[in-house]
């Protein structure tokens, strides 16, 4: 429960991590403040620690800030470009940012980071510091505003959610909620898009002369399960995922006979889809193993939880070398195109 974990959503990758925010080697670093930019607590603190006064100076610059704001600054001696104060709390008239006001915050730094060119972006569980602000409303907001943006993104390619413990919550039970969260984001989001790769192959083959009646019920059956699985509302049940596996793989060959006439980028895309969606299940499974191992407090663990946890792990590294192997195809068209 304390590792790493790595979402694909869209083109992009959705980062978990455990570690501060300062440390971040992304172009943005976004910040939670109060509308005199006190940088007085929390995450702000941390950030005027590391990366000197001259980051408030600058971003002082902007007057009569209002709770929602987002206000760019230099980084200072930090490694990000910029950072991305959001205005979180009023002091003066005790007021804290709302649900629907954090929504909108979230969505003007995505928006704000893709008119800079950005590629990459570090947040933490904004406002949930000094602000006060509910954390699993927070957790809410960021998942969903943030898998929203990327499930369409062609900019940003990596946004990474820094953590850490806070006093009211246990690390694990915000850890859990947090991966939960992006977990649930993620392949909800690459649902849609495997659903439209079941469709357009079931289409094309009932377009064949000769239909393949068996296979085109086995797409069917698939794009059931994967609306079912939508419907889950406690995260993905692990029994089920060998049979997504399965249907995933099944998708996975059956996209080079149905598509063969296709250009080859179009084709790679595609498998680089299936894969991601793989590798999310697979992390998920892995996960709730971790968890189960976790129970036996290292003592006296099945064999077979030891080997189903090995499996994964295997499974996890075969399927990212197919994908960083299709990033690098896809990187020698466009640049062999430019």
């Amino acid at each position: 429960m304390t590792n790493n974990k790595t979402y694909y959503i869209g083109g992009s990758q959705f980062n978990v991590l455990y570690a501060d925010i300062t440390t971040a080697l992304t172009d943005v670093i976004v910040s939670s403040d109060d509308t005199s930019i006190s940088m007085s607590g929390g995450v702000s603190r941390s950030i005027l620690k590391a990366g000197s006064h001259a980051i408030q100076v600058d971003a002082r610059k902007h007057k009569d800030l209002k709770v929602g704001d987002i206000v760019v600054s230099t980084a200072g001696h930090l490694h990000a470009k910029y950072i991305f104060h959001t205005i979180t709390l009023n002091k003066e008239v005790d007021l804290v940012i709302d649900p629907k006001t954090l929504e909108l915050a979230l969505k003007r730094i995505l928006e704000l980071g893709k008119s800079l060119r950005i590629k990459s972006i570090a947040l933490p569980a904004i406002a949930t510091g000094t602000a006060g602000y509910d954390y699993k409303n927070s957790i809410k907001a960021i998942t969903e505003v943030i898998g929203g943006f990327l499930k369409d993104n062609d900019s940003i390619e990596e946004v990474n959610l820094c953590l850490l413990k806070r006093d009211e919550i246990s690390r694990e039970q915000m850890n859990t909620l947090f991966e939960n969260a992006v977990e649930l984001v993620s392949i909800k989001e690459q649902n849609q898009a495997i659903k439209s790769l079941l469709k357009e192959a079931n289409e094309s083959l009932k377009q064949n002369d000769k239909v393949d009646t068996e296979m085109v019920e086995k797409l069917e059956e698939g794009l059931v399960r994967i609306s079912s699985l939508e419907k889950e509302e406690n995260g993905i049940v692990p029994t089920k995922i060998p049979e997504l596996l399965n249907d995933l793989s099944l998708l996975y060959n059956l996209l080079h006979s149905v598509n063969s006439n296709k250009h080859e980028i179009e084709q790679l895309k595609e498998d680089k889809k299936v894969l991601e969606q793989s590798i999310n299940y697979q992390r998920t499974a892995l996960r709730h193993y971790e968890i189960e191992k976790a129970k036996y407090g290292g003592e006296m663990v099945p064999f077979r939880l030891v080997m189903s946890i090995e499996d994964a792990e295997k499974e996890i590294n075969s399927t990212q070398e197919k994908i960083n192997s299709i990033n690098i195809q896809l990187k020698s068209f466009i640049d062999l195109e430019g």
